[in-house]
Formats: structure tokens, C-alpha cells, sequence
């Protein structure tokens, strides 16, 4: 009998301590998770980006970009469409990448509002570097061993002071994959990127822009393109820039220079492009540099 009481005794106490340990470790695990919320989140001036405890932990992070990028000229670029190299959503053998990505892309404007009677600016080259006033892309092309560079400048023109876009060009004359040293250029899409609506041109007689050289006798061509030549990736040239210029040849002087769209025997109702163009036929030996600057990028009746 005293046994049987002893066991019971023993049993009874056993139950007990177990309980107690139950209740215990639960106080521990409610004070610890406090602890850890007023460690890293009951604080109002910090911001939990993710505690990777979560069972989707990419979801909490939803919405921070952390990429870097940048515009890289690398040794060799996509051939231009209508001008244009392809953009970095789809990148290119030679790997171009864009700045913009991550950032949310500016709304086009129409492509038939006009900024005042008989013009329409396509670019001022004020706001956004790779976008022109339709929302659309505006950046170099090239190809090796060529090369070219462009960034924004304040200067006078015609007594008025204005952004204005500078290019530096070395266009060669050999090397390079097919042994006629690349090629370069700037290009501006007057397509609807975000729709594919191409740019109606057929109320228009000109392409203008105002452009002046470092030291004068630089030398390019004017190219446009429409939705044949965006297709094959080029676009189609104009005379060498002097033929439209009042003094026949660029001088450090701002000049308006009016380029008939009857030059381009193109279909003008839907245009994509308009493009700067250093071309071996705009330098005696076939190679030229350079520095130029351009104002106010056109559509004029």
C-alpha cells in the first residue's frame, strides 16, 4: 500500500513539472517575439525592408530596384533601326544596356500636337538625355573602331540661352569587323514607342535644326526613315549637311539648316526616325572628328 502511494506521488509530481515546463516555454516564446519586433519594428523611424523570415521573402521586397545600370558604348553595337539602336529589353550581341531601366518611362506626347504654328519639335534636348519631347528614345549609335559621344550644353542661340546637344565624333576609315572602321551617329525616333503608331510627316516640307561646329568645316548628313527602313535596321541620307546651309558648310556659327522631306523618297506618312550621320563620304579620306552642336530638331511646313 505505502508503495502504490509512493508511485502515485511520484506520478503526480512528474505531471506537475511537466505543466510547468510547458507553461514556461511558452512565456519564453512570447517574450522573445516581442523583444524581436522592438528590436527591428516597433521603432517609427525604421523601415523593416525584409527580416527573411517571411515565406516569400521577394514579395516583401517588392518594389526596391536595386539595379545599376548604365549606357555602355562597348566595342561593337547593334546596327541602327531607322538610326536607332535596339533598346535594352531586347540587348544586342555587342551588349548595350540602357540607364533607364528600372525607371518608369515619361507618357508620349501626341504625334500631331504641334508647339506653335507650322512647327513641329521633335527635340529641345531640355529634360529627360534619352528621350526626346515625343517620349521616344534619342541616344548615339556605333560601331567599332569608330566612335561618338553626346551630352547637353547651355549656349547662346541667337541671343537666346538654350540647352543645346553636343556631339564628338572619329569616324573611321579601316578596321573593324567589315574593314571600314564602323560606323557612328545620333538618332531620334519620331515613332510612338509605346503604341508602334509611326509619325505622320505628310503635312510638313522640312526637317530643321539649328547647328554650328568647334571649329568649323565639320561635316554630316541628315538621314530619316520610315516603317521599310525601321524594319531593316537603317535609314536613308540626305546631301552633306552644307548643301542646306545658308554659308554651304558648318562654321562655329549657330545656322538654321532646312532639309526638304521631298529628298527622302520615303513614304512620310509613317516616319520613325530622324539621324545624324557621319558618313566616309562626308570626309576626304573617308575619316573625320569631331565636335558639332544642334539646336532644336524640327518637323516645319
Amino acid at each position: 500500500m505505502e508503495r502504490k502511494n509512493k508511485l502515485r506521488t511520484a506520478k503526480i509530481a512528474g505531471i506537475v513539472v511537466f505543466n510547468l515546463i510547458c507553461v514556461f516555454s511558452v512565456i519564453y516564446v512570447f517574450t522573445m517575439s516581442i523583444d524581436k519586433k522592438q528590436a527591428i519594428g516597433a521603432d517609427a523611424g525604421l523601415k523593416v525592408i525584409n527580416d527573411f523570415e517571411a515565406p516569400n521573402k521577394d514579395a516583401k521586397n517588392a518594389g526596391v530596384n536595386t539595379s545599376v545600370t548604365e549606357p555602355v558604348q562597348g566595342k561593337e553595337t547593334a546596327k541602327p533601326v531607322g538610326g536607332a539602336v535596339q533598346p535594352a529589353a531586347a540587348p544586342s550581341s555587342e551588349g548595350r544596356r540602357t540607364r533607364d531601366e528600372g525607371r518608369a518611362p515619361a507618357a508620349p506626347a501626341s504625334v500631331t500636337e504641334a508647339p506653335g504654328p507650322g512647327m513641329f519639335l521633335v527635340d529641345d534636348f531640355t529634360g529627360d538625355e534619352i528621350q526626346n519631347k515625343l517620349g521616344s528614345r534619342a541616344n548615339v549609335y556605333v560601331r567599332a573602331p569608330s566612335r561618338v559621344m553626346v551630352s547637353r550644353r547651355d549656349d547662346n542661340v541667337n541671343g537666346v540661352m538654350k540647352k543645346v546637344l553636343m556631339i564628338k565624333y572619329d569616324k573611321k576609315n579601316s578596321g573593324g569587323p567589315n574593314g571600314m572602321g564602323g560606323w557612328c551617329g545620333y538618332y531620334t525616333l519620331v515613332k510612338n514607342e509605346k503604341t508602334g503608331e509611326y509619325f505622320d510627316g505628310t503635312g510638313y516640307k522640312y526637317i530643321t535644326l539649328w547647328i554650328k561646329g568647334q571649329k568649323g568645316d565639320e561635316n554630316l548628313m541628315i538621314g530619316c526613315a520610315d516603317e521599310h527602313w525601321d524594319k531593316i535596321g537603317d535609314s536613308l541620307k540626305a546631301e552633306e549637311i552644307g548643301v542646306h546651309l545658308k554659308d554651304k558648310k558648318i562654321t562655329t556659327k549657330w545656322e538654321k539648316a532646312k532639309i526638304p522631306l521631298s529628298t527622302f523618297f520615303l513614304d512620310h506618312a509613317n516616319l520613325s526616325a530622324i539621324s545624324i550621320n557621319f558618313e566616309p563620304d562626308c570626309f576626304p579620306e573617308g575619316a573625320g572628328a569631331g565636335t558639332i552642336f544642334i539646336s532644336d530638331i524640327a518637323f516645319e511646313k
